[in-house]
């Protein structure tokens, strides 16, 4: 939304203008969460109930909303409004701006910011994983290769996307099996996310962790060189950030390893390397998975993660290579910015 515009509305109307912004919010949040209960929403928005009550009326009667004993969802009507509803409830609570000066600071061409943080409510990790499978159906294209990660984040992309064509796609896992909840493994995500697109998939029947002998011999099964061939041709990587100290990955390392790795301020992980907090890789992956130095120049990068806790994570792993697309939620961006104020003060 256009800054000056909102300034405008802020001096002239300042009362129309918030109450425009509350029933935006609440119609955006019925729209996510439906259905919904009026007292589920008021928890949820840290809002009066009676102040929920009346806005949904008044939406019902603008025929943005139905009311009934399972809760409110939004009507088709209601379709129309929605995106600038949220893009005028996102620039009147700073989000988009946050969203600006993220991008402005950091390798990434475009950052979204869902509202809220999964710290502290975990719906918001949905709607994280709903934003970046909105924007992942628009880059998609018929004969893409995409490959992605395991964990919750990812997983959260994958089973809020919705799309209506059918694309000719593949989908490879970008790493082995890491020893986590089968349901958030790189294998049970990538033949899921296939079956969405109505595409392909392969899938990689190996562990993470092998030595470097054991590694060489599996590359050279078919099976297992093909879906690698695949990972270095990815046209879309999509991949979640971990907090280094409590990925699985660090869990396995050896105590000096482990010591050496929290001396050097170790931050990030992602497909298993680890990284400290100006992006510098402390220790390289291993095992079978992508090989980031190999992959093609015109390979997106999606980065999903949410959350405050893991905010110099996900700068960490920013700042080592750049990315077409990073969506995190409110709690991470808003430390990430004061982290990043943090440092230029101390120039």
């Amino acid at each position: 939304m256009d800054a000056d515009l909102l300034t405008m509305m802020r001096k002239l109307a300042p009362d129309l203008t918030d109450e425009m912004a509350r029933r935006a919010l609440i119609l955006e949040r019925i729209s996510v969460m439906q259905p919904v209960g009026r007292r589920q929403l008021a928890q949820h928005l840290h809002l009066p109930e009676r102040e929920i009550r009346n806005t949904a009326a008044l939406l019902r009667d603008l025929g943005y909303v139905e009311l009934n004993a399972s809760g409110m969802t939004v009507t088709g009507k209601a379709e129309s409004v929605l995106e600038p509803a949220r893009a005028f409830s996102k620039a009147m609570s700073g989000l988009t701006e946050l969203e600006n000066r993220l991008s402005a600071a950091l390798p990434v061409d475009r950052v979204i910011v869902a509202p809220g943080d999964a710290d502290e409510e975990p719906t918001v990790l949905s709607d994280a994983g709903r934003l970046c499978a909105v924007r992942l159906r628009s880059m998609l294209q018929n004969g893409n290769t995409v490959a992605i990660t395991g964990g919750r984040s990812v997983a959260a992309v994958v089973r809020s996307y919705q799309g209506s064509t059918p694309l000719n796609v593949m989908v490879v896992p970008a790493r082995g099996g890491l020893g986590r909840s089968v349901e958030w493994e790189a294998n049970t995500l990538a033949e899921e996310m296939a079956g969405k697109l109505g595409g392909h998939y392969r899938l990689i029947h190996l562990p993470d962790r092998l030595d470097a002998s054991a590694m060489q011999q599996m590359l050279k099964l078919p099976e297992i060189s093909e879906v690698m061939e695949l990972l270095q041709r990815a046209d879309i990587i999509l991949h979640g950030i971990g907090k280094a100290n409590e990925t699985t990955r660090f869990q396995q390392l050896d105590r000096a390893t482990k010591k050496r790795l929290t001396e050097q301020e170790v931050s990030g992980e992602c497909f298993g390397a680890f990284f400290d907090p100006q992006g510098r890789v402390l220790l390289e992956a291993t095992g079978i998975g992508v090989d980031l130095a190999r992959l093609k120049p015109t390979c997106s990068m999606i980065a999903v993660a949410a959350g405050s806790s893991k905010a110099k994570a996900i700068l960490a792993v920013m700042r080592h290579g750049r990315h077409a697309l990073l969506v995190t939620d409110e709690g991470a961006a808003r430390r990430m910015a004061e982290i990043l104020e943090e440092e230029r003060n101390l120039v």
